[in-house]
């Protein structure tokens, strides 16, 4: 959940005292002038997307009639000052199925923020919540976050393990960010070393064997909840979002729906045993970067995570992708991508969560009990 709400204090308090309501969707063009405003990254969705978020989940008709979208501060005018989201999203845990709510924008004008903290007390105040899910929280919101909610306990979210593909982009971004004089003259030759470094020090990323075909699809077909079946059979202690077929297709409508989406799968005699999921999310106008969002598998005797890195690392290439990254180190299924990343880079803590249920929250604090990935929360959806 992007967030933009304490940055400083405003220079003279508003005219009015905002009131907080339930988001209706008629709300769309307030909330997103104002995301935009707050530069979020949710702040460009259109019309039809927006509404997807919620109608086109497949829990929307079991939750629909009683699920608030969000809450909004409005001032007297009938004028949207404060906006938070609220996402349903499906979990599976030991046998149960679990009901979370993914923040979504939450985001406040300047003047206002000091009301900040009444959307947030309504959101985790919504009935019928199992668990609250926050992955994209900023610095701004960090200090909220840590009060009313707990950092998820595996991986280090703080490290974002890279590959560089497009060597001269990426030096013309790096000498940028440095202030470099003649940035975009010397990238050039400044890409040429770093390609250099790379083929001589860096482990090589085996090719795919014969006992797996990787295979690029644009859908998520039936194969997928045959998957996810085994997925949850194998795994009945981890808590998962749901990855049946119709879930993934809402989850990824909208990055499928722009080009913005791989799905990578690696199959034995015909069958489905792991896929990847990349989702483009540039880092800005020079740099074009692909990210590791999911990784799932039930192969029990191979990992094939490297044949998938292998292939999609040989498209960015192709398609002149500057970076191709995942974000938290330490995960012990991702250990491969982390073995052959090169770079790393820092980030603010991103991924929250907050269980309702004692127990659940007692479970939950236990590592072992964790699958997480930007699939989780709102990180990927749009």
């Amino acid at each position: 959940m992007s967030t933009n709400v304490d940055d400083a204090q405003p220079s003279q308090p508003p005219a009015t005292r905002p009131h907080v309501r339930p988001t209706r969707f008629d709300d769309y063009e307030q909330i997103v002038r104002l995301e935009l405003e707050a530069a979020l990254h949710c702040g460009a969705s259109l019309p039809d997307d927006w509404r997807m978020l919620w109608q086109g989940n497949p829990l929307w008709p079991q939750l629909g009639e009683r699920w608030p979208i969000g809450w909004v501060l409005e001032t007297a005018a009938n004028e949207i000052v404060g906006s938070m989201g609220s996402i349903p999203l499906l979990y599976r845990f030991r046998g149960d199925q679990l009901v979370a709510a993914s923040g979504r924008g939450w985001v406040v004008a300047p003047e206002y923020r000091g009301f900040a903290l009444w959307l947030l007390e309504e959101r985790f105040d919504q009935p019928g919540v199992d668990l609250f899910m926050d992955t994209t929280i900023n610095p701004k919101a960090l200090e909220a976050f840590d009060e009313f909610s707990n950092r998820v306990p595996t991986g280090d979210w703080e490290t974002v393990a890279y590959f560089i593909t497009g060597y001269r982009a990426f030096a013309t971004r790096a000498l940028q960010k440095l202030n470099a004089p003649l940035a975009r003259a010397l990238a050039p030759a400044a890409g040429a070393a770093l390609r250099l470094k790379d083929a001589i020090s860096r482990k090589k990323v085996p090719s795919a064997p014969v006992s797996f075909e990787i295979e690029a699809t644009d859908r998520f077909d039936s194969r997928f909840d045959t998957f996810w079946g085994e997925l949850v059979r194998q795994n009945p202690d981890t808590l998962l979002a749901s990855r049946d077929s119709a879930t993934l297709s809402w989850h990824f409508s909208v990055p499928m729906r722009t080009g913005r989406l791989w799905i990578l799968t690696a199959s034995r005699n015909r069958q489905l045993r792991a896929y990847c999921i990349f989702k483009r999310q540039d880092t800005g106008q020079d740099v074009r970067r692909m990210r590791l969002v999911d990784y799932q598998t039930i192969e029990p005797e191979r990992d094939p995570l490297a044949e998938l890195l292998s292939v999609a690392l040989r498209r960015c290439v192709a398609e002149d992708v500057s970076t191709l990254d995942k974000p938290g180190a330490g995960l012990v299924k991702m250990r491969t991508f982390d073995e052959l990343a090169p770079y790393r880079r820092r980030q603010s803590w991103p991924f929250f969560y907050r269980a309702v249920d004692a127990p659940l929250a007692v479970a939950l604090r236990q590592p072992n009990f964790w699958d997480p990935s930007e699939y989780d929360g709102d990180a990927s959806i749009e």
